[in-house]
């Protein structure tokens, strides 16, 4: 961080640990993990160490290989984690990235609606800062190197080389297994992965329809991911500059207000003038540090709310769409389905 972002992030409340003891908690988590469907014993949710934060994991080991981990918790104060020991594992991780902000290894910042690809190796001495500014919805596909090398069609033999040559340099190297480069540049997540995402997230089904729907939704997601990567060009970085963190801190205080003001929010410009940004810097800001546009993020947020409404079903369909600003309940319910692949009423059911 720079010294004017250091100093301010030293004002917010935080707690420093060695990664090894984070780690080292959620593997107890984990020790104790319970059944989260009956009907499939690879499926398991590990709640968050108390002390750091509310929510959990849900690991869930698929029939094909796959395995995803499904993060839903939000933290008390920021979390600052150094790593001094390098660290092997035998599996790629696809980290997508719905909801949080968080900095990895002194690089670029990783928001909401971004993704990349972690590979087998993580160097040591290093630093993540974890920022309790909303909370984490994630999903992290994990899965061995030469299985992905055979879901995208790459081999070791020699027919894999016309087509590895059409991936970036780094992702080559990523997925070869070499340990000086660990991690992929940062991307946007996508509208189409984000519904399949979602759909992983919000899963309606149990014992092995379960292992079905999402082994398939995984793999979509993947072939979303290859989609993407295939038309970057190999000298592409992360799209996120280095923001001011005060500045961070005026973004993240527009979201707040549009969230406070659900029903009826103010103008793009009226919204700028109070957070004491220029519209263009809001908007370019807005976008690079959520991923959405303003109106974007505010759209999103309605249709979680009234996901959260029409899962405590104590109101109707039509007066939860009210409440999170629609006046056209058909307009509403093609946007949750879109968001959501299900209906508001088969969600409230």
């Amino acid at each position: 961080m720079t010294q004017n972002s250091m100093t301010t992030f030293s004002k917010r409340c935080h707690t420093r640990l060695p990664y090894s003891t984070w780690d080292g908690l959620w593997k107890e988590s984990r020790q104790q993990a319970r059944l989260a469907d009956l009907e499939d014993a690879s499926d398991r949710i590990a709640a968050c160490p108390s002390q750091f934060a509310t929510g959990y994991k849900r690991d869930i080991a698929l029939r094909n290989g796959i395995e995803l981990t499904l993060h839903r918790y939000e933290f008390h104060n920021d979390l600052i984690l150094t790593q001094t020991q390098p660290e092997d594992r035998e599996y790629l991780e696809f980290v997508f990235n719905l909801s949080s902000i968080s900095r990895y290894w002194g690089e670029s910042y990783v928001t909401g609606k971004q993704h990349y690809l972690l590979g087998t190796h993580t160097p040591g001495h290093k630093e993540t800062v974890l920022l309790a500014r909303e909370p984490t919805l994630e999903v992290d596909i994990h899965l061995k190197p030469d299985l992905l090398r055979s879901i995208i069609g790459l081999s070791r033999d020699s027919g894999e080389s016309n087509r590895v040559e059409l991936l970036s340099t780094d992702l080559r190297r990523i997925i070869q297994g070499e340990p000086d480069v660990f991690y992929s540049p940062i991307q946007t997540i996508t509208p189409a992965m984000q519904v399949a995402l979602q759909q992983i997230l919000n899963c309606p089904y149990r014992g092995t329809v379960k292992q079905i729907y999402l082994e398939s939704k995984s793999i979509e997601v993947l072939a979303l991911w290859l989609e993407q990567v295939l038309q970057v060009p190999s000298t592409q970085k992360s799209s996120v500059r280095q923001r001011p963190s005060d500045e961070i801190d005026r973004l993240y205080q527009a979201k707040e207000i549009l969230t406070q003001q659900v029903n009826n929010p103010p103008s793009l410009m009226a919204l700028a003038r109070q957070v004491g940004l220029n519209d263009c810097t809001l908007k370019r800001g807005f976008r690079e540090v959520f991923g959405t546009t303003v109106f974007g993020y505010l759209h999103q947020y309605r249709l979680e709310q009234a996901r959260s409404l029409l899962l405590e079903n104590r109101l109707s369909v039509t007066a939860i769409a009210h409440r999170v600003g629609y006046t056209n309940l058909c307009a509403f319910s093609t946007a949750f389905r879109k968001k959501f692949g299900i209906s508001p009423r088969a969600m409230q059911k």
